[in-house]
């Protein structure tokens, strides 16, 4: 079972994930970090703690962009 620790920890790296995505073309994020942090919101710890076995954090950042 994980920690809150490392949930949160896999939060975060969630978050990295989104907001390192950058437009090909100008460079410009394409979500900002209130918005990111929304659709993350959307998330609750036990989903987190379901998921980290199966998913990256950039699979998960992949998947919330596209929401």
């Amino acid at each position: 079972m994980e920690t809150n620790n490392e949930i949160q920890a896999y939060r975060e790296a969630i978050l990295k994930a989104m907001l390192d995505r950058k437009d090909p073309e100008d460079g410009y994020p394409l979500i900002l970090e209130k918005d990111a942090r929304e659709l993350l919101a959307h998330l609750t710890d036990q989903e987190l703690a379901d998921g980290m076995l199966f998913n990256t954090p950039e699979e998960v950042a992949d998947i919330l962009m596209e929401i």
